[in-house]
């Protein structure tokens, strides 16, 4: 039998760009590539806080640059992002629970870059010692598909910037608006 292609978008909070970055938080929102876009509320979706910590314990990298960037935004995208103590999981149990919410599916997973979002799950689930659920070829990037229909991401709507719920619909409407110019997916 068959599996169903399931598209997933993700998104992370990072404390570093490096493919070992320690996460602090991760997003990953169901999405179907034809069609109009749901609201947000409608959509199936899981936002998962993970602590620094059990990161750090793993050998994570934090950057130092990378922490100097987050002081320097909006005090309440910093809060959420990384000084939030509430429902914070170690991050062993934040890839259970994301493995939990993409299931057993040909999942097709959807990131902002072909070197972020996704490679920096998969070296974390090697890290933890747990299996990625998804085959790295079912790896997405919306920068290309962007790029292909000559749209500037800077063009999209921000709403709650750096928070990775709102990033993953952002980036969900971004591809949608890139197939529709490249006449893909029109129903």
């Amino acid at each position: 039998m068959k599996m169903p292609v399931i598209n997933f978008m993700v998104d992370i909070e990072t404390l570093s760009t490096r493919p070992n970055a320690a996460i602090v938080s991760i997003a990953i929102v169901k999405f179907e590539r034809n069609g109009p876009l749901p609201k947000l509320e409608n959509m199936d979706k899981c936002y998962i806080r993970v602590s620094r910590e059990s990161c750090e314990l793993l050998g994570m990298h934090v950057d130092d640059k990378t922490l100097e960037w987050w002081k320097k935004q909006d005090e309440s995208i910093r809060w959420e992002a990384i000084d939030n103590p509430v429902d914070r999981l170690s991050i062993k149990d934040a890839l259970t629970k994301l493995s939990g919410f993409i299931g057993n599916c040909n999942a097709v997973m959807w990131g902002n870059g072909d070197d972020f979002d996704c490679t920096i799950l998969t070296e974390a689930y090697r890290l933890c010692e747990k299996t990625t659920p998804w085959k790295f070829w079912n790896t997405r990037d919306v920068r290309t598909v962007l790029d292909l229909a000559n749209i500037s991401p800077w063009s999209l709507p921000a709403n709650d910037k750096h928070h990775p719920i709102h990033d993953c619909y952002r980036q969900i409407y971004g591809v949608k608006k890139a197939f529709n110019q490249l006449n893909l997916y029109n129903d």
